[in-house]
């Protein structure tokens, strides 16, 4: 193409059609604008694809890691609920308030006192992203910004179940002090106290006196407490996550 072009030139020069000459080469000089436009188009329109793609690969890679943390937060969060149902049923019973019929009774719900589960996320892919600054292949602005604070949730999270398993050990303790843990695990649906077989007690204790301990009631109220505080953070955990794969949704059906 370009040896006719320049064929026509020198056509033109040698017939001494200089003006027609400068009008040719000013309209060959537009097409090859006009080329390099529509290369640097098509161009530009191959890298964003590509961008494109990338950032589809990203998001399906974000919706399963955040769909698989929604599900297991949201599992914590009943198993939580469920967990302060047995707090007040023992402190419905301390003091000069009516004992349970059965010290097992107690027992079992004594033991439901430590269904405290930690919440342990997938995050390696958002942390990947992050770290290498690759989080800008997310062209949604809003999605972006609610990755980032995903992270100091979870920060949050993880200070409030540390105050909440502080909290356990003073119940702990006057368990110890008090009570017989071996009357506990008979009544405890644990693998690892199934597995270990443990043996009655030696000593002739009833775990429901832990009920007239002022300290244990004490104790049991300061968990209710930090579990309805790991509660409210929770939840508020779950309110980002699902943002998060209802962004990621709306972006994928683009």
């Amino acid at each position: 193409m370009i040896k006719v072009f320049r064929k026509i030139r020198y056509n033109l020069m040698e017939t001494g059609k200089t003006g027609k000459y400068i009008k040719y080469a000013i309209g060959e000089i537009v097409l090859v604008v006009i080329g390099i436009l529509i290369a640097l188009q098509i161009n530009n329109w191959n890298e964003s694809q590509k961008e494109r793609k990338e950032e589809q690969k990203a998001l399906l890679n974000l919706k399963q890691d955040f769909e698989y943390n929604y599900r297991l937060l949201d599992s914590f969060i009943n198993l939580q609920v469920e967990n302060n149902k047995s707090h007040f049923w023992i402190l419905n019973h301390t003091g000069k308030k009516p004992k349970p019929k059965t010290e097992k009774e107690f027992n079992i719900k004594l033991n439901e006192v430590y269904n405290n589960p930690t919440f342990h996320p997938r995050i390696g892919y958002l942390t990947e992203l992050l770290s290498s600054g690759r989080i800008g292949i997310i062209k949604n602005e809003t999605l972006r910004n609610v990755l980032i604070s995903w992270q100091p949730a979870l920060e949050r999270i993880k200070y409030r179940e540390m105050i909440r398993d502080k909290d356990l050990v003073s119940i702990t303790d006057i368990i110890k002090e008090k009570g017989s843990w071996l009357n506990l695990d008979e009544a405890s649906s644990s693998e690892t106290v199934k597995r270990n077989r443990f043996p009655k007690s030696g000593f002739d204790v009833d775990n429901r006196k832990l009920l007239d301990e002022l300290a244990f009631e004490n104790a049991i109220e300061n968990a209710v407490y930090s579990n309805d505080l790991v509660l409210i953070i929770q939840k508020n955990a779950l309110d980002i996550v699902k943002t998060i794969v209802t962004l990621i949704d709306d972006d994928l059906e683009k």
